[in-house]
């Protein structure tokens, strides 16, 4: 019997999701070249002028799939916005238990329903929202600002823009380690490359998701 697959992300979900994906990487290993000795010298010099060109053409890149969102899906980005930035009882448990039993172990006893995202997908997304407004704000004071703001501010922009590349960064990989390379979870790398997922991983994972799906599929909603 064939696997059943169900639709998790639209066309353009996908799209905005790839083209921040690549935005950051760039803007990551571009702005890696200012912590890491080896590449030092990427960061001075006509190599330098071309790295932060670079970067800032990632950052544009980032903006650009924020925008894409907005424009052409805002009804799915505020629905999906409520949903992260909503945190219950039983999201805090799931925080509490999966990482430390789940992940190691595939025990996912007493653990809570995880609906279209699970908590830790949502603790994610979280910090990449806040990270990405704190990343915009404090770099364009930091490229358009020398000369017009105090010292104090590019001096606080500069400390709170390398704290929120590190944050943001240190999630990135443990996003891209879960979604690509861990044995319970890389199945989920289907929903960003097909924008779909099969039913067994649907039902597994996101149960209380994969219920409200089928019983709207079944009663002719839209999921």
């Amino acid at each position: 019997m064939s696997e059943r697959w169900i639709r998790r992300f639209t066309p353009l979900q996908q799209a905005g999701h790839w083209i921040f994906a690549l935005a950051f990487i760039l803007t990551m290993i571009t702005g890696a070249f200012l912590y890491v000795p080896a590449f030092a010298a990427y960061a001075i010099g006509l190599a330098g002028e071309a790295s932060r060109f670079l970067h800032r053409l990632g950052a544009a890149g980032l903006f650009f799939a924020v925008l894409l969102y907005a424009l052409f899906g805002l009804p799915l980005l505020i629905r999906d916005m409520r949903e992260v930035f909503s945190f219950n009882a039983g999201d805090r448990k799931w925080l509490a238990t999966a990482p430390w039993r789940y992940y190691w172990t595939g025990d996912r006893t007493g653990l809570p329903e995880e609906g279209r995202y699970n908590p830790g997908q949502k603790l994610t997304y979280r910090i990449q929202v806040v990270g990405f407004v704190v990343l915009a704000v404090t770099g364009l004071i930091m490229w358009l600002g020398v000369g017009l703001v105090p010292a104090g501010l590019l001096q606080a922009s500069l400390i709170l823009h390398d704290i929120a590349f590190l944050v943001v960064t240190g999630f990135f990989f443990v996003h891209l380690y879960l979604s690509t390379l861990h044995p319970l979870t890389k199945p989920s790398i289907t929903a960003m490359v097909t924008g779909e997922v099969t039913e067994e991983y649907a039902r597994k994972h996101h149960p209380r998701w994969y219920r409200e799906v089928t019983e709207g599929a079944g009663s002719g909603q839209s999921t």
